[in-house]
């Protein structure tokens, strides 16, 4: 009985975790909370700011877009969400998810 509600303990907190990737999409900042200092970008997925001393988690890539930000790492455009298509962002550059059609910029 014991083993069992230890497993369950288990598999509730897994649950709870579920932990954001960058490049999932989003609709608030709160959509990104598992993503450490993570928000939902005005493109509707889930980043958050690079340097080289914050480098960006697996699969992501520190890209400058106005301010350096994590971008999904690609190969092609199936690797990206509606909306978004794999860009070469260097020479030699692994791709990288970007709008396919870019946002009008934000007005000061």
């Amino acid at each position: 009985m014991r083993a069992l509600l230890l497993m369950l303990a288990a598999a509730t907190g897994l649950m709870a975790c579920n932990p954001t990737i960058v490049g999932v999409a989003c609709r608030k900042h709160d959509d990104c909370k598992g993503l450490k200092d993570g928000y939902c970008a005005r493109a509707e997925i889930c980043t958050r700011e690079c340097s080289s001393s914050a480098p960006c988690p697996d699969n992501s890539a520190c890209v400058d877009q106005g301010r350096r930000v994590c971008l999904t790492t690609c190969s092609n455009d199936a690797g990206c969400l509606a909306g978004f298509s794999c860009q070469a962002v260097g020479d030699g550059d692994a791709g990288v998810c970007l709008l396919t059609h870019p946002l009008d910029p934000v007005a000061n």
